[in-house]
């Protein structure tokens, strides 16, 4: 009895083992996009981000200066999809005069 409660513990460390390899591979065989970039026109108010390679998603983020508390808000604009192979996936946008703010600085968030 003790030996059959011996091996079905090992084999159950066993297969833990193997579905955490498991696990850490399927995380570290997904592509990212690259070579995104992010602006901001502070005379229009807007925001913009894209990427030019990989595939996966991504979207503007901007700091945006408040007349109201808390003062500075991060405001975020659709995000969008890039495809293995597309040429051009778009940019999303965000408007700080539609959060009642304006943009001081924009980075891309993926």
């Amino acid at each position: 009895m003790r030996r059959i409660t011996k091996l079905t513990a090992q084999a159950a460390v066993v297969t833990m083992g193997l579905t955490t390899c498991l696990v850490v591979s399927a995380g570290s065989a997904q592509a990212a996009v690259y070579g995104c970039r992010a602006s901001f026109n502070s005379s229009d108010n807007l925001a913009e981000a894209t990427c030019d390679g990989g595939f996966g998603r991504f979207r503007v983020k901007a700091n945006c200066a408040s007349p109201n508390y808390p003062y500075s808000i991060t405001i975020y604009g659709p995000w969008k999809s890039r495809s293995s192979g597309q040429t051009n996936p778009g940019y999303s946008l965000v408007d700080g005069d539609a959060y009642n703010c304006h943009i001081t600085s924009a980075s891309t968030d993926v």
